[in-house]
């Protein structure tokens, strides 16, 4: 894999699953020793992140991990409800033995890992979980536009601080129930009641503590952990 590919996606997993918090600076010279690449190579994994809207540069500042304000997290989960609502509607019902069976080896997968305290793992599987409801539609743009809503969606809940809230409940084993009924009132209404809870726990966003970058981007401890 190429060093930018390497980088990008390095700094990428680090955002999603939480290492990296919203307003984390990303210094080029310092990502250049600890990858050992160069810092034209750090330039462009940056600017494909940036293209991503999960990193913002600051004048004076340097690239940073994007910090979400509250207008912008209104606006990503009213998104995602009308987006994800139109795709329950379009799959209820539809979705064969074998999908259904996958949906819900996914979520056994989702809950174990929080029961296990690995709540990194948790929101990886959240996240697919949602990533794979898109898939199943067939259609690549609604694809691509929830997959960015997702990806940027561990930033908003991070920018609210550590959360009370675990995973552990039954909200996406309740969708794909509907689902499998071929209820489209139902479903809809479940994924629409699992993101406005998602959005309800956003509070104003407080500063990071200092990082040591090289600790944030190696370490192997968990992370808090979010639903997606």
């Amino acid at each position: 894999m190429p060093d930018e590919d390497r980088l990008y996606q390095s700094l990428k997993r680090a955002i999603l699953e939480q290492r990296l918090p919203p307003g984390t600076r990303l210094r080029e010279l310092q990502l250049a020793e600890l990858y050992g690449v160069k810092r034209g190579t750090v330039r462009t994994a940056l600017t494909r992140l940036s293209q991503d809207r999960l990193i913002r540069h600051r004048p004076h500042a340097g690239a940073q991990v994007a910090r979400p304000d509250a207008g912008e997290a209104r606006d990503l989960f009213a998104t995602r409800r009308i987006l994800e609502s139109a795709v329950v509607r379009m799959l209820a019902g539809r979705i064969d033995a074998d999908g259904l069976r996958a949906l819900r080896r996914l979520l056994d997968e989702e809950q174990q890992a929080y029961r296990q305290q690995r709540p990194r793992d948790g929101l990886r599987l959240s996240v697919q979980f949602h990533a794979e409801l898109a898939r199943m539609t067939g259609n690549r743009v609604v694809q691509d536009f929830i997959e960015e809503l997702l990806a940027r969606t561990p930033l908003v809940l991070l920018s609210a601080g550590p959360a009370p809230r675990s995973c552990v409940n039954h909200d996406h084993g309740a969708i794909v129930d509907a689902l499998e009924r071929g209820d489209a009132e139902a479903a809809e209404r479940l994924m629409q009641a699992h993101l406005d809870e998602l959005e309800q726990g956003f509070l104003q966003p407080s500063e990071p503590p200092p990082a040591d970058l090289r600790a944030l981007l190696f370490d192997d401890e968990e992370a808090s952990g979010e639903c997606a």
